[in-house]
């Protein structure tokens, strides 16, 4: 069990707390990393009590049933966890940054190794924090006065185990670290899924977008009703297409992709992840796939090119089911998920719209092959991992 201290560095680090970073105030950034590590409890001295973090706590009940609040003097019950991780209210701590640091031995103290020689490290010790730390700067860190020159100290006296952090940290001691913290924060939006596409044109335009998102009061689901308008704008260019919409379809699918990017961004930023925004953004990229496909149906005119749309729209839609309910049964593997996974990207996709919207400018009855190799096509994701399935099924039974 681990319960987590907020605590303030230095005289600074009481405003510096208070100060917003892509969204969020650092202090409540610490919070909901301690208690993404695990923490089942969080103690934070009242002094940091403010309208941001109470806004945070709303929002987020799980948070606010693992907090509590310290009074000067205030003691924190020695029984309430088996370590205690130290967190400076003032720096950014990324939850990944922890794994490590939580994965060290409990029979002494560890501390990151990038705050080592700083005033404000973040350090696990073992329970109870205020027999290990002595009674003074234990009081200190409890009561929100000033402390990390002394718990520096004290951790290196003790030859604190130093574990490299996995993830972003950075040490705000005054308004020029805040950009540092901000560009950390932006390099984790990134996620193993994104396709060459979203690394050099998607996530490169989406962060600007996502930038001026996190000062309003908009919710990653509304950037993803949004998304779905531009969708449904990208669509209709398709439905049927002139050689002119036919390009504008594109560009507008290039728009949605990026405002979809960004209300994911948004979500992790100010932690507003959701299950139901994690399946209306599943839904909505369906949807706008599964109608572009059509739309290329449409194009090619004729009862036959129509049907030749509905399978291919079929397909996807299968597709994304499949991709979205057994991940496992199609990312084991080198060969054959592997395969699996770089059909279902969106740079495959948008080679079918350029390519359909060239064809309907140079040689508009061609338009009918891209219906036919989509309709074929978009079968081969959920096809193939059918049976993926089914030769897995086979091993296990053998």
């Amino acid at each position: 069990m681990v319960g987590a201290l907020l605590y303030l560095p230095d005289a600074a680090a009481e405003r510096l707390a208070a100060t917003a970073v892509c969204g969020r105030t650092l202090a409540v950034r610490s919070m909901v990393a301690a208690l993404r590590a695990g923490a089942s409890r969080i103690a934070v001295p009242s002094i940091l009590r403010d309208p941001a973090v109470d806004r945070a706590l709303r929002r987020m009940p799980a948070l606010a049933a693992a907090l509590q609040w310290l009074d000067p003097g205030a003691e924190v019950p020695a029984d309430a966890a088996a370590r205690w991780l130290l967190l400076p209210a003032s720096a950014l701590v990324h939850v990944s940054a922890l794994r490590g640091l939580l994965a060290t031995p409990p029979s002494r103290p560890a501390m990151l190794a990038e705050s080592v020689g700083g005033t404000a490290p973040v350090a696990l010790v073992p329970a109870p924090p205020a027999t290990a730390l002595r009674p003074a700067p234990w009081k200190d860190l409890a009561g929100g006065r000033p402390a990390g020159p002394e718990l520096a100290r004290w951790l290196r006296e003790t030859e604190a185990t130093p574990c490299p952090a996995t993830g972003p940290y950075v040490d705000v001691r005054d308004e020029a670290g805040l950009p540092r913290a901000e560009e950390a924060l932006r390099a984790t939006l990134s996620i193993p899924a994104d396709s060459g596409m979203d690394r050099f044109l998607h996530r490169r335009c989406s962060r600007w977008i996502t930038r001026l998102l996190v000062r309003t009061e908009l919710t990653p689901n509304h950037v993803s009703v949004a998304s779905l308008a531009i969708g449904l704008g990208a669509i209709w260019c398709f439905w049927p297409a002139t050689p002119r919409s036919a390009f504008a379809g594109v560009l507008l699918y290039a728009l949605a992709c990026i405002v979809d990017h960004a209300d994911g961004e948004l979500a992790r930023l100010t932690f507003q992840e959701s299950r139901f925004g994690a399946i209306l953004d599943w839904t909505i990229d369906t949807l706008i796939h599964a109608g572009l496909v059509l739309g290329i149906g449409v194009t090619a005119g004729g009862p036959l090119m129509l049907g030749l749309g509905l399978v291919g729209a079929a397909g996807v839609t299968l597709s994304a089911l499949f991709a979205r309910y057994l991940p496992r049964e199609i990312e084991i593997g080198p060969t054959v998920g592997g395969v699996l996974r770089n059909i279902a990207n969106r740079d495959l996709f948008y080679l079918v719209l350029l390519g359909a919207a060239t064809l309907r400018l140079l040689a508009p009855s061609l338009v009918g092959a891209v219906a036919a190799v989509v309709a074929v096509g978009s079968q081969a994701y959920w096809v193939g991992c059918l049976a993926r399935i089914r030769r897995l099924g086979r091993g296990r039974i053998a």
